[in-house]
């Protein structure tokens, strides 16, 4: 069976650093980019299944980097990352693929199953 990639892209780095820790020990291979253009870099030489996406990331807003990783990788399941509970930004993502959402702050259970849900076939 393949192994199942993750990106991360969160501008704060203790976020970064903190998922990856949670999800390499949950047995996941886990990139992270800290801006968008990173982010796109690596989606257009890599083989993801997940992509955990930050709403709001300094040089675009994540549901355009959603779009534009749509475009590259339609194959690729995508997550938003907010600390945004209002949900006006939930019609629009799921245009381009968005298959759910994860709230911060966040506890390593909720973390593990989000992702688990995510990567499970519909």
């Amino acid at each position: 069976m393949e192994e199942t990639k993750i990106l991360i892209v969160d501008d704060e780095e203790n976020i970064l650093t903190i998922f990856r820790l949670i999800l390499e020990r949950s047995g996941y291979i886990v990139d992270t980019a800290a801006t968008a253009e990173e982010a796109l870099v690596k989606v257009r030489s890599n083989t993801f299944q997940l992509c955990l996406l930050d709403l709001n990331l300094p040089d675009m807003y994540g549901i355009e980097l959603a779009r534009q990783i749509q475009e590259i990788d339609p194959r690729v399941k995508k997550m938003m990352v907010t600390g945004d509970s209002s949900g006006d930004y939930q019609e629009e993502a799921q245009v381009y693929g968005i298959n759910g959402f994860i709230l911060k702050p966040l506890n390593k259970v909720a973390l593990i199953s989000a992702v688990k849900d995510a990567l499970t076939p519909t």
